[in-house]
């Protein structure tokens, strides 16, 4: 392959460009001095290279290193498929104020690149749905766009979300007919919600078995969940199962661009129902593909056969053209004899195709264990990804990536200083605030977050990883408005932490099922360790021991205390450090323009629990070091969870989890329901409410 610049550009100061004929070496060093130019913090950015590369074959470039081989596939010169594409858009209330805004603003750009063969329609929808154009598409005219763009700058935001009956009625409109003349075109339903589904089917299983029937295999669903608070666990779902993807729409100031963005990648589909086949290849990655679209690559990698000296490669699909078929001979050793001309070591060529079939075979494996609902085959799933990501040395959902601090550095303070040439600027600045408190504030250095074991957040829902062992456990307590439980207690090291309770209006259909979030966390610290209560709210920090310190959300600050350190980050994280062996964080969880259903709230979790003795108890603390062992289920016996009082029934299920300060996700636990609940608790509900956040 041949790099080619994509335009002449003025590359930022310190960046060096080598080119040989196969190969480009970019290495970027800036001064300190060069990076304090850019501002007081360095530079602050992404660093982005674009280019591209001649592909003289057209059925895609191929390099075979060691036994393994990679295929890019990335056809040039094939005309853009015609598209049908449905537009369905949130305008439920929480959608108010920015995000809708943004929403119309991005949605004039694409509608403005519609090209004029396309077919297209609008469905808008929060407790009840309205299709603009009612019956099917029409054409993307002049006229029929200016018609659009005043529709969406109409839309108002209100009501709740009724995500079933939008995908249905979209559903409905992409199987009717089309104008005629009706040449060949690809169905495309762009889906964006902010929130989960509140009115109507709230199910998600409905929801993803009416979506399938209604879209009947044919339909390609991408998912676009706008902000922290979209049910993205269910939009990826509904992509995965629909010939589609699922992304992730950032409350930024660029959301717009993100999704505007989002539809430059889709808006020129040049081939469907792509199809790549290898003769005498084996261990291959994913090789079916709904669609190939202008800008994008599909790749595939893979082992050959023992003794193989060639790979013969196919590929077929449908474009504008009609089916498009495409065939080569690679000989085993073509690119391992290229001379390559920048890297002095071959060999790193060669690991890179190893890694980069490691890399997709471990994303097929996560993959397969999302659809699976079978125990044994999850299991297996999650073994096989694992290992392949330990041994590849790769971050996934599957492993953690852990930080160790240097024995020589545990005493001592980091200070800012000089970077040396080519490393980053770092710089620290320092504030005093009014109140006395006897702690220096500094901007907080970075935090890295190892493997979490204890979390409460939201409803509230509570996780709890497995004494020595990778699986969690998950459970909800429906709570009181005004209680304030306790969390954690640790009498050996005078430690408390409790959470007061605020409550949130029943879901739709639901009104005896009490909804309560955290809003204050008091965190009390006695003798023998020292004395200091922490109480952190919505608003900030209050700090009270050895003089009294606020410290409001927003303003980055770092206190430290012999055996006591509070640090408020630049977003909405509180992280506390109490000693060896103790480190909780608190986030704030705050919605510009809430729907009804959502309420400001904190979040609870505990980055090391170490440091609390075996007496440790509380809803959260007790799984510190408890004894819990995990009983397998077999035939109809559901699996069990023995604990040395209790042997309750537990259920493998995937939830959308918070259990970390990251952003939620989809991951397995094994669910504790009802009165199970209190069993593996050791107790009722009351005997975890106190009276006072400050009683033990």
């Amino acid at each position: 392959m041949r790099f080619y610049d994509l335009w002449d550009a003025d590359v930022p100061p310190s960046t060096r460009v080598e080119k040989g004929s196969h190969c480009a070496w970019v290495v970027f060093t800036p001064t300190p001095q060069e990076q304090a130019a850019v501002s007081s913090s360095g530079i602050l950015g992404d660093f982005v290279v674009q280019y591209d590369v001649a592909m003289p074959d057209v059925a895609g470039d191929v390099q075979i290193y060691n036994g393994y081989f990679v295929h890019y596939f990335a056809p040039r010169g094939l005309p853009p498929v015609q598209k049908n594409v449905v537009f369905v858009i949130d305008i439920s209330g929480s959608m108010h104020g920015t995000k809708m805004k943004q929403t119309k603003k991005a949605m004039h750009i694409i509608l403005s690149d519609l090209h004029p063969d396309d077919c297209f329609n609008i469905v808008t929808f929060s407790d009840t749905v309205h299709v603009w154009k009612a019956g099917r598409s029409i054409l993307a005219t002049a006229h029929n766009v200016r018609s659009a763009k005043d529709y969406v700058h109409r839309m108002e935001a209100d009501g709740w979300t009724d995500i079933n009956k939008a995908l249905l009625e979209a559903a409905s409109v992409l199987t009717q007919s089309t104008p005629e003349p009706s040449p060949t075109r690809i169905p495309l339903l762009i889906f964006l919600t902010d929130g989960e589904p509140t009115a109507g089917v709230t199910s998600g299983t409905r929801i993803l078995a009416n979506a399938r029937q209604a879209l009947g295999g044919s339909v390609s669903l991408f998912g676009l969940a706008f902000g922290d608070d979209a049910d993205y666990g269910l939009l990826r779902r509904l992509a995965l199962e629909n010939r589609g993807v699922a992304r992730r729409i950032y409350e930024d100031a660029d959301a717009t661009l993100q999704l505007a963005g989002f539809y430059d990648e889709i808006a020129s589909p040049l081939l469907y129902d792509v199809a790549l086949s290898y003769r005498d290849g084996a261990d291959l990655t994913r090789t079916l593909f709904p669609h190939y679209f202008q800008g994008a690559e599909l790749v595939v990698a893979g082992r050959l056969a023992p003794g193989a000296t060639e790979l013969h490669v196919e590929a077929a699909g449908h474009g504008h053209a009609g089916q498009l078929r495409l065939e080569n001979d690679i000989s085993a050793n073509a690119t391992e004899a290229a001379l390559f001309g920048c890297s002095p070591d071959l060999g790193q060529i060669g690991r890179f195709v190893q890694r980069l079939w490691a890399y997709f075979t471990i994303q097929e494996l996560l993959r397969a264990r999302f659809h699976s609902n079978d125990t044994a085959a999850r299991r297996l799933l999650t073994e096989k990804a694992t290992n392949l990501s330990l041994k590849y040395n790769f971050v996934t959902p599957v492993t953690s990536l852990v930080v160790v601090k240097p024995e020589e550095e545990e005493s001592t303070t980091a200070r800012a200083t000089p970077g040396a040439p080519g490393t980053p600027l770092t710089t620290t600045v320092a504030h005093r605030d009014g109140g006395g408190g006897g702690g220096s504030l500094l901007s907080p250095p970075p935090l890295f977050h190892p493997l979490l074991c204890l979390a409460v957040d939201g409803d509230p829902h509570f996780v709890a990883r497995l004494p020595g062992s990778p699986e969690t456990l998950c459970f909800t307590l429906d709570g009181h408005p005004g209680d304030v439980l306790q969390l954690v207690t640790d009498p050996p090291s005078g430690l408390s932490v409790h959470g007061h309770l605020v409550g949130a209006p029943p879901r739709p259909g639901s009104a005896d099922r009490p909804r309560t979030y955290l809003d204050a966390i008091t965190v009390r610290v006695g003798p023998p360790r020292l004395h200091s209560v922490i109480t952190v709210t919505l608003r900030g920090v209050a700090l009270q021991g050895e003089g009294a310190l606020d410290l409001p959300f927003g303003r980055p600050a770092w206190v430290s205390r012999p055996g006591l350190g509070v640090r408020v980050g630049p977003g909405t994280n509180v992280t506390l450090q109490l000693g060896a062996g103790l480190e909780f964080v608190v986030q704030r969880h705050r919605y510009s323009h809430p729907s009804p259903l959502q309420r400001d709230h904190l979040g609870f979790y505990v980055l090391d629990g170490s440091g609390l003795s075996a007496q440790a108890h509380g809803l959260l603390g007790q799984f510190q070091n408890a004894d819990i062992r995990l009983q397998p289920g077999a035939g109809e016996r559901p699996a069990r969870l023995q604990r040395e009082w209790a042997t309750v029934p537990a259920t493998r299920v995937t939830k959308l989890l918070k259990d970390s300060p990251l952003p939620a996700h989809q991951a397995p636990c094994w669910l504790v329901k009802g009165s199970d609940v209190e069993a593996l608790l050791g107790g009722a509900y009351s005997t975890f409410v106190v009276p006072h956040p400050l009683e033990a």
